[in-house]
């Protein structure tokens, strides 16, 4: 069996190569540049370029290079700033994942002759009646199958998570008992793409555009501040609104048509459920009416609920009203077994 290993230069990916060895799976690195062109990020790729260097020499394995700078931009950094200026806030690791990793590298890797392509994500892979689904990590504190919840059958037909039953200290031991000497190295930073998570200026930058400021007012019209870009708001925010009020204030809807953004007490951050632009099917498929744990941000613990299909869309109903839903972000729903069984991309919430 072969199996091509995304190396990032982390300890993650230096693990999961490890542990395929030992599986007895023949190997190969690939690592992708995906950031821009600049100082800064020239710096960044070659520390890591260096280190899966390290890793695949250690390893007696071929290693590949490639640029897909031009790619990813068009895919995940295009579309994240487009979703901010409209208002919406979406999770471009979603995008990653499905558009450029599970896609772009898995073709490499099968070009090269590589039928596997593996990560070092923190997940599981199940068969279930003929169908594939990614399921939780077993460190729960570490899951990332938030992340994965678009790829799809064909995918994960060709995906290998090595690292799904582990935790980051087995992982950090493994790395250090393996010879590789930046086992202590620290995890990235989720967005790659923003440095100091300054995602307004580079949204900014990136788009050559500055959303013109408007109005904040209360749920009844009423205006009760300026804003100074919608792009600037979530759902939830309470900091930067620069109102004097006698309780805090929440953002509580962003209204694009009209340049509005909405605040209000905690109180009318509460929805009960949430409808999604389109349905995506992984476990099966969800047309009556399932119960579910939903997560509708990657940071929030599951919350139980019920989710039914229209084919192209799903309407989610909580047991318990929730806040911070955010339209752009994706709701993805587990079942009792940790499972996906599917998502959906947030079209609006409802009280």
């Amino acid at each position: 069996m072969k199996a091509a290993v995304a190396m990032s230069g982390g300890i993650d990916s230096a693990v999961a190569a490890i542990l395929l060895r030992e599986q007895g799976y023949e190997i190969a690195g690939i690592t992708a540049r995906f950031l821009p062109h600049n100082e800064e990020n020239d710096r960044l790729f070659d520390v890591a370029l260096n280190d899966a260097k390290f890793t695949s020499s250690l390893l007696s394995m071929p290693h590949y290079v490639y640029d897909f700078s031009v790619e990813f931009r068009k895919n995940v950094i295009e579309p994240f700033c487009s979703e901010y200026l409209q208002g919406r806030t979406p999770n471009p690791c979603i995008n990653c994942n499905h558009l450029m990793k599970f896609t772009m590298l898995l073709d490499e890797a099968k070009r090269l002759g590589y039928n596997f392509f593996a990560t070092g994500h923190y997940a599981n892979i199940r068969l279930h009646e003929n169908r594939y689904c990614i399921s939780m990590g077993t460190d729960i504190t570490r899951d990332q199958s938030y992340f994965l919840c678009r790829l799809s059958q064909e995918q994960l037909k060709h995906a290998l998570f090595p690292l799904g039953a582990m935790t980051k200290s087995d992982i950090r031991i493994t790395a250090r008992q393996n010879g590789i000497e930046f086992h202590d190295k620290a995890d990235s930073q989720e967005i790659c793409f923003v440095s100091d998570d300054d995602y307004i200026s580079f949204i900014e930058q990136i788009s050559g555009y500055k959303p013109e400021p408007g109005s904040i007012t209360d749920s009844a019209g009423k205006v009760i501040g300026k804003h100074s870009g919608i792009h600037r708001y979530t759902i939830g925010q309470r900091r930067g609104l620069k109102i004097s009020s006698s309780v805090p204030l929440y953002v509580t809807a962003i209204d694009l048509a009209n340049n509005r953004i909405i605040a209000g007490p905690r109180e009318e951050l509460f929805v009960t459920g949430l409808e999604t632009s389109d349905a995506f099917n992984m476990k099966y498929i969800i047309t009556d009416p399932v119960r579910a744990l939903i997560k509708s941000r990657s940071t929030q613990a599951p919350v139980p609920g019920t989710v039914t299909g229209t084919g192209s869309s799903f309407n989610v109903k909580f047991d318990e009203p929730q806040t911070g839903i955010s339209p752009g972000q994706t709701a993805v729903f587990y079942d009792e077994q940790g499972d996906i069984t599917g998502c959906g991309t947030i079209a609006r919430a409802y009280a």
